[in-house]
């Protein structure tokens, strides 16, 4: 059986891989890994001076809007948190393969 491409599932997927290809992104991604954070703990992980609170609430937005995350309120507050549609074992697979072992626990898979 020959694999084809459906167009919509490929401009899914370099969606997806376009955002783990950017640092402020993976950072948010990888910041949130296992715990739920609101935006103010993120912005403190990446690091005040690399970038606005502005502009981390924007990259929360896109990865929000690719369904790469999710965010759901407690209280006033807005948790983000990774997707569970997604496994992210790749995630966790990729930074082992490249030497920097990480504890990034995937909810699809289980592992």
């Amino acid at each position: 059986m020959e694999n084809k491409i459906n167009e919509n599932a490929k401009a899914k997927v370099l969606d997806f891989f376009s955002s783990l290809a950017d640092e402020t992104r993976l950072k948010i991604l990888v910041s949130i890994a296992n715990t739920p954070k609101n935006v103010n703990q993120i912005y403190e992980f990446i690091g005040k001076n690399k970038m606005t609170l502005s502009a981390v609430s924007h990259q929360l937005k896109q990865l929000k809007d690719l369904g790469i995350v999710v965010c759901k309120k407690s209280g006033k507050e807005r948790l983000y948190e990774l997707s569970d549609k997604f496994c992210w074992c790749v995630l966790r697979d990729a930074f082992s393969q490249f030497g920097n072992k990480m504890e990034i626990k995937c909810k699809k898979c289980g592992n």
